[in-house]
C-alpha cells in the first residue's frame, strides 16, 4: 500500500499499526496504461481503487455512441462504480485510464472482511461515502447555478490540472460544451 493511502487511512481514522499493516496487506497494486479500463458498462464492479499517480475518467456513452464525462478522478482518490460496487447491478459506466495510472486495489470480499475484523474501517468507509455524496452535489449544482463558461473559470480556478491534463473533448463533455465552444473559451483567457 502507497504510503499516501496510509497517511490518509491514519488522518481519517484511529487505526493500529498492526491493522494499518493488514488492511495494506489486501490492497493489491495495479497499472493501467492510457486507455485501459477500470471498468467496463455492463460489467459488475467488485473493487475500489486508490490512486497514486494518473488519471481515471468515468464517463456514460448513449444508444448514439456519444460520451458524457461525468468526473475525473486524481492522485489521492478513491474510484468504483459505487452504485454497481454496493449493490453488485451492472455497471452503467465505464471507468478508464487517460493518463498511465498506479493503482492500489481492493476487492469488495476483502474490504467487507475489514468492515468485520476492524471496526475502525467501516467509519473510513462512511467517511469516504459522505466525501463522494459532497463532491456530487457540489458538481450537481455547478451546472445548475452556472453557465458552461462559469463553470469553465470555476475549473480553471480550481482545478487547472484537468485544464492541463485532460483531452479537449472529454473536458468539453465534462463541462457540458462542445469542444468547439471550449476552444473559443480557451482562446479567449
Amino acid at each position: 500500500m502507497d504510503t499516501s493511502l496510509r497517511q490518509i487511512i491514519k488522518n481519517t481514522i484511529s487505526i493500529s499499526d498492526d491493522d494499518l499493516d493488514f488492511m495494506a496487506s489486501l490492497f493489491n497494486p495495479t497499472a493501467l496504461k492510457k486507455g485501459d479500463y477500470f471498468l467496463e458498462i455492463s460489467k459488475r464492479c467488485d473493487q475500489i481503487a486508490f490512486i497514486k499517480t494518473g488519471m481515471l475518467r468515468i464517463f456514460y456513452p448513449n444508444a448514439r455512441g456519444e460520451e458524457t464525462t461525468c468526473y475525473f478522478s486524481l492522485p489521492n482518490e478513491f474510484v468504483t462504480s459505487f452504485s454497481s460496487f454496493t449493490t453488485q447491478s451492472l455497471s452503467t459506466e465505464n471507468i478508464q485510464a487517460i493518463l498511465p495510472s498506479e493503482l492500489f486495489v481492493i476487492n469488495k470480499h476483502d474490504l467487507e472482511m475489514l468492515y468485520q475484523k476492524i471496526p475502525a474501517v467501516q467509519e473510513f468507509g462512511r467517511i469516504a461515502a459522505e466525501n463522494l455524496a459532497i463532491i456530487m452535489e457540489k458538481r450537481i449544482s455547478l451546472f445548475l447555478n452556472n453557465s458552461a463558461d462559469e463553470r469553465y473559470q470555476f475549473l480553471l480556478k480550481n482545478n487547472p490540472i484537468l485544464i492541463q491534463k485532460v483531452p479537449l473533448q472529454y473536458l468539453a463533455s465534462y463541462l457540458g460544451m462542445s469542444p468547439q465552444h471550449l476552444s473559443r473559451l480557451r482562446r479567449g483567457i
